[in-house]
């Protein structure tokens, strides 16, 4: 990047050229892109190019620059969005945003007020962080304490309590996630309360201005993000193009559960220009 940050990315290539499609995607926190190998393999094989990047502070991208947990903050990670985007645009091709849990909540953001939003064709939400669900919760006195001492030492880097066993149904892709030595549940204390209020803001104001097309998917059982409040988001969004696709009883990784080898692809009317790619099975 311009800073001299070496960030670490990964391109799907569609088995058609030119592809249906592009895509930029946002791993969620702690996390890699390389997790998604699974989904964006099928992606290609539909036509669809994806390009991914460990965002700083998270997977390869921290350990090329020695700086685990350290995000740069709210608006460096847009700048990032904006550059990936404006850089993997491919002119007459439709391109989307997919964001999982913490990239869920970012797209949801850039999605309102981003600066290239105009030129996205949709985004895709999977499990999207728009609250902590109810056992996730940091109670307030602990992030109002964390918020005064974010002022002190912004770049004070804080572990996070996630209960990796509800990561998914799935108890393969728990020892997976358990053992992955590049998944670190840490954060600076900048870049944390950069993503809690501004996540806060989607569902308080922000969501009025969200007019693309969108797709959203959630396991109700989700005990990290809270499916209630995306669901109750999704249905005040102003957006004329949105589905809701939830799943009784998963958690927060529904993918790979739900999908199995059918991952579509959903198009619109005229079956020309891709709608929100779907991470749907039929």
């Amino acid at each position: 990047m311009a800073d001299g940050v070496e960030i670490y990315t990964k391109t799907w290539k569609s088995v058609i050229n030119p592809p249906v499609a592009t895509v930029i995607a946002l791993h969620g926190f702690g996390e890699h892109v390389n997790r998604y190998n699974y989904v964006f393999a099928k992606f290609a094989i539909k036509g669809v190019e994806v390009f991914g990047f460990d965002q700083r502070g998270f997977g390869q991208t921290a350990v090329r620059n020695k700086n685990p947990g350290h995000t740069g903050g709210w608006k460096v990670v847009t700048e990032d969005i904006t550059s990936f985007l404006i850089m993997n645009r491919r002119p007459g091709i439709p391109q989307f945003l997919f964001g999982h849990s913490m990239g869920g909540g970012l797209s949801a953001n850039y999605a309102s007020d981003g600066p290239e939003r105009n030129n996205i064709a949709g985004i895709v939400l999977s499990s999207p962080l728009i609250e902590l669900a109810p056992k996730s919760k940091i109670r307030k006195p602990t992030i109002t304490l964390g918020n005064v001492v974010s002022k002190l030492m912004p770049n004070l880097v804080v572990p996070i309590n996630l209960d990796e066993n509800y990561i998914s149904r799935n108890p393969d892709e728990v020892e997976k996630y358990k053992n992955d030595p590049l998944i670190r549940s840490i954060g600076s204390l900048r870049g944390l309360g950069d993503v809690i209020f501004g996540v806060r803001t989607i569902s308080k104001e922000k969501y009025k201005n969200i007019t693309l097309p969108i797709y959203i998917c959630f396991g109700t059982d989700d005990a990290i993000n809270c499916c209630d409040t995306a669901r109750e988001l999704f249905r005040k969004l102003p957006s004329q193009d949105k589905t809701w696709r939830e799943w009784p009883g998963l958690y927060h990784e529904t993918a790979s559960l739900s999908s199995n080898d059918n991952i579509q692809i959903s198009t619109s009317s005229n079956n020309s220009v891709p709608s929100p790619l779907a991470l749907a099975s039929a």
